[in-house]
């Protein structure tokens, strides 16, 4: 058994080799997660209303910003294959034509949010929410051309597997967030107290001063001798037709994914206040836990790119079961913690703001988490088989996959349960841990049958610019 893990430690493709590109990106996902927590309990401390408002607003903004994050995540694919490939001219181009999708997503966000009101009040909310509802996703909405700029910019260095830059840039990102939040939200050191507007701000100005820093580090002279970053920025057909061949199905699995499950949120939400607070809280929670397996499937895409790109399929198939591997240490620890000690991890959500039933809301929110021990297993592996699908191009499967499950085993389960035959709160997280089981048989199904080693994404003999 030893002599077995030291291998799997040390081989290429192994447990060593992942832990460098995901210790970075796990990291970073890891800060973004704490940053929504601590964002979570100052709203929690400030209203309930803000508290039950900022989930469904936030995924709302997040589900439609997801379709063009989709895409232009992809670039860390095109990034990654290229330095397999040894074409690293082909690098800057990548991230621009990333930049370009960037750029249309900040042009339409803002345009769903004149229909702000509409919207929250057909989701049909507390009037009181609701309000906040429509704050929180206007201003999100204007500051999404930084997100997603930022989410390209990454790329140039998650692509290539340097990735500690992206942590020191989400480290900051979130100390300043955090920071404004304090002094947005409760309106300390003279400010107006802005409640949720103040927690919109802090994220939208935190986001744009990295896009800024980014784009610094991005055109320094170095980088641009070597990958071309700042005489590359040229719109070229040929690439951004690529891109989108292969990004937008990313990005539309991405939107119809988070879609339904937004809708199911939206869904909890009109079985009452205690069951959306409990849904909202458990969520928060859960981030501290699945961001960072975000993180470690974005490094096993980035790693099965490179190996793809340098025509290593066995390599690629290799650093999927150590991802999994790792997920499943992982997993386990956070089982242990949801199951032993739940009061701690909901204590510092329950406060006296919340004007609910702080025993019920306790009591829900536990009852939600043991949903998750469940919940977190089949995530991680949809996440670390997902990635090695993206990585190698086989986005349209995943597409497929999600676009339907999400309809037919979330969606319309969901809704037969709250609307039609008013099953409380646990009944109703069924049919999200039924749509993951399924997602993930047929990840893991099309991931064992090898179609993904085959797929093109790059033009293996281009190396122009």
């Amino acid at each position: 058994m030893k002599g077995w893990i030291e291998k799997r430690w040390r081989e290429p493709g192994g447990h060593r080799q992942l832990m460098i590109v995901a210790i970075p990106l796990i990291l970073s996902m890891g800060s973004h997660s704490v940053l929504v927590f601590i964002d979570r309990i100052f709203l929690a401390y400030y209203s309930s209303e803000a508290l039950a408002a900022a989930q469904p607003a936030g995924m709302l903004n997040f589900s439609i910003l997801c379709f063009f994050l989709g895409i232009t995540m992809y670039t860390s694919t095109f990034v990654a294959q290229y330095t397999g490939a040894k074409q690293q001219g082909n690098v800057g181009p990548s991230v621009w034509h990333g930049i370009y999708v960037a750029m249309a997503g900040g042009l339409v966000l803002p345009l769903f949010s004149p229909f702000a009101e509409e919207i929250f009040a057909f989701i049909g909310h507390s009037a009181a929410v609701q309000k906040d509802e429509v704050t929180f996703f206007r201003i999100l909405n204007l500051g999404a051309f930084f997100f997603l700029a930022n989410g390209a910019f990454s790329c140039f260095y998650s692509g290539r597997g340097k990735s500690w830059t992206i942590v020191w840039m989400n480290l900051s990102m979130c100390c300043l967030n955090v920071l404004l939040d304090y002094l947005l939200i409760f309106g300390n050191w003279g400010l107006p107290r802005m409640g949720i507007r103040g927690a919109a701000i802090a994220s939208v100005a935190s986001s744009g001063t990295i896009m800024v820093a980014y784009a610094l580090l991005f055109c320094s002279k170095k980088n641009d001798a070597q990958f071309q970053t700042r005489s590359s920025w040229t719109f070229n057909l040929d690439l951004f037709k690529r891109m989108i061949q292969f990004g937008a199905p990313s990005g539309a699995h991405f939107f119809l994914d988070l879609t339904g499950f937004t809708i199911f949120i939206l869904l909890v939400g009109r079985i009452g206040v205690i069951e959306q607070a409990a849904s909202n809280i458990a969520l928060s929670i859960n981030l501290l836990s699945l961001l960072p397996m975000i993180g470690l499937g974005t490094a096993t895409s980035i790693m099965v790119g490179q190996f793809q790109g340098a025509k290593e399929s066995h390599l690629a198939n290799r650093t999927t079961v150590s991802a999994l591997h790792m997920a499943f240490v992982h997993n386990t620890a956070i089982a242990l913690l949801y199951w032993f000690i739940p009061e701690i991890l909901i204590s510092p959500f329950i406060t006296e703001t919340l004007r609910v039933q702080l025993p019920e809301l306790e009591a829900t929110t536990i009852q939600l988490l043991r949903f998750f021990i469940v919940i977190i297993y089949l995530d991680s592996a949809i996440i670390m088989t997902g990635g090695t699908l993206k990585g190698s191009g086989d986005t349209r499967f995943v597409m497929a996959v999600l676009g339907a499950t999400s309809i037919f085993c979330l969606v319309l389960p969901s809704y037969i349960l709250i609307e039609v035959l008013n099953q409380p709160v646990h009944i109703a997280w069924f049919s999200a841990v039924a749509n993951l089981s399924v997602v993930c048989l047929l990840f893991v199904t099309r991931y064992r049958s090898g179609k993904w080693k085959g797929i093109e994404v790059i033009d293996h003999g281009d190396d122009s610019t």
